[in-house]
């Protein structure tokens, strides 16, 4: 039996050390073309110098990170490259989640932490999609309105939760509506390049995960963190 998505974050969660200082490559050329050549200045503006508080989903995580699902190693690798390893596993593990009524789900080993939903700081030059910012543990990390950027508008519930990722030296934080399960499935299970039968934002989705009688969709973070930063 699978262990529920809070029994895996309070027993394999391990929470990063407070960030702050330098900014990653990604984070800064988010942040200039968002916030102007001078971010740094903007950032203390608006109150996003210092990190915002935050409640996660499952409490304390325990000391030690689960041995062999890849989220020790997952800041370091390339996002692509873990992306397209997924499809030569023969064990997966998924975030399960719905927005806009619909099952969506993303790799547990590019999740940091699941939070409440938390107010945001707009950015005016942002499109629709990016619903503003906030300083997760001293990193500054855009929010992303999943059903905005899949156009999935038409049957939207309120946002309760953040999936915050990680992506190429950033967090960034999935709106959704609610956190449904942790997914531990066969690779064969899978279905992949299903571009072509998937229709509403393909260049998004990774795969189909059938669930009985139900296909989830899995997203790709890469693709979404790609149409964030080149918005």
């Amino acid at each position: 039996m699978s262990p529920s998505l809070e029994q895996y974050f309070e027993q394999s969660v391990l929470l990063p050390e407070q960030g702050g200082g330098t900014f990653s490559e990604a984070e800064r050329a988010f942040l200039s073309r968002y916030m102007g050549d001078d971010f740094e200045a903007a950032l203390a503006r608006s109150g996003l110098s210092r990190p915002a508080a935050v409640v996660t989903v499952s409490g304390e995580p325990a000391p030690d990170p689960a041995p062999g699902d890849g989220r020790e190693s997952a800041d370091v690798e390339d996002a692509a490259a873990l992306e397209a390893a997924l499809a030569e596993a023969r064990e997966l593990k998924l975030v399960g989640f719905t927005v806009a009524g619909q099952e969506l789900a993303v790799p547990i080993a590019q999740v940091q932490e699941v939070l409440r939903a938390m107010p945001l700081t707009r950015l005016p030059a942002a499109p629709a999609h990016i619903a503003g910012v906030t300083n997760l543990r001293g990193r500054v990390a855009p929010m992303v309105d999943l059903a905005r950027i899949m156009d999935l508008c038409g049957d939207c519930a309120e946002q309760r939760f953040v999936i915050v990722c990680r992506c190429r030296g950033m967090l960034v934080g999935l709106l959704v509506e609610a956190i449904s399960t942790m997914h531990q499935a066969s690779g064969d299970d899978v279905e992949w390049g299903i571009e072509a039968r998937v229709g509403v934002a393909s260049d998004m989705v990774l795969g189909l995960l059938k669930v009985g009688e139900r296909l989830v969709k899995i997203l790709s973070v890469d693709s979404l963190f790609q149409k964030v930063l080149k918005s």
